[in-house]
């Protein structure tokens, strides 16, 4: 039996390891693992208290910079949207922050 492609963004979001983005300070960087599950392609766990927090909120469409495992690939800048962030001690994580993130450019991606 032939397998049927999937969907090309899902496939993509399995390449990336991490990503990055600009705090509202000059010159630092916040960098963290890309995370999935089942239930959410794309996600981040942050430490409660990290700078990180304190420059994004749900709805926000930030600049990010991807990564690959494979370090032969160049990495990437895609605008991503910050679907929710919660408090979520379900990760194995005590006092961590699970941010939803979305690549997808539909409707309710649009850029302020």
């Amino acid at each position: 039996m032939e397998r049927v492609p999937g969907n090309q963004n899902e496939d993509k979001l399995r390449d990336y390891y991490s990503a990055e983005f600009k705090l509202n300070q000059p010159r630092i960087l916040y960098r963290f693992r890309i995370r999935k599950s089942i239930t959410e392609p794309m996600f981040a766990v942050v430490k409660e208290g990290s700078k990180a927090l304190e420059n994004i909120k749900e709805g926000d469409i930030i600049n990010m910079r991807y990564y690959c495992l494979d370090k032969s690939i160049p990495a990437e800048s895609k605008d991503t949207k910050i679907k929710y962030i919660t408090k979520d001690n379900s990760t194995g994580f005590k006092d961590h922050y699970v941010i939803g993130l979305s690549l997808n450019c539909g409707e309710d991606f649009k850029v302020a």
